[in-house]
């Protein structure tokens, strides 16, 4: 996958508006031996790591989401940042 960091990134950021809204903080890593992107979000004492894929990648550069992230992410959410838990809103 040729794609930058920062591209990866900001394409996230600006597909995931809640990342910035509870207060999420998001790193990436490429992981060469299992060929993907290695997605950290963290919040606090929480941390959820997760493989972003090629296609998930694909989609989300052309402006579509990120499937898998997506479905990690508000699961993430859903247990460490509703119901009064550690996350501003």
């Amino acid at each position: 996958m040729h794609v930058s960091k920062e591209e990866l990134k900001g394409k996230i950021l600006n597909i995931y508006p809640e990342l910035d809204q509870f207060g999420l903080s998001l790193d990436l890593a490429y992981d060469e031996n299992k060929d993907a992107w290695i997605a950290t979000v963290t919040k606090g004492e929480h941390q959820l790591s997760t493989h972003l894929e090629e296609q998930d990648v694909e989609s989300c550069l052309q402006g579509g989401e990120c499937y898998h992230f997506g479905i990690q992410l508000g699961r993430f959410i859903r247990n460490y940042c509703e119901g009064g838990s550690s996350c501003r809103l």
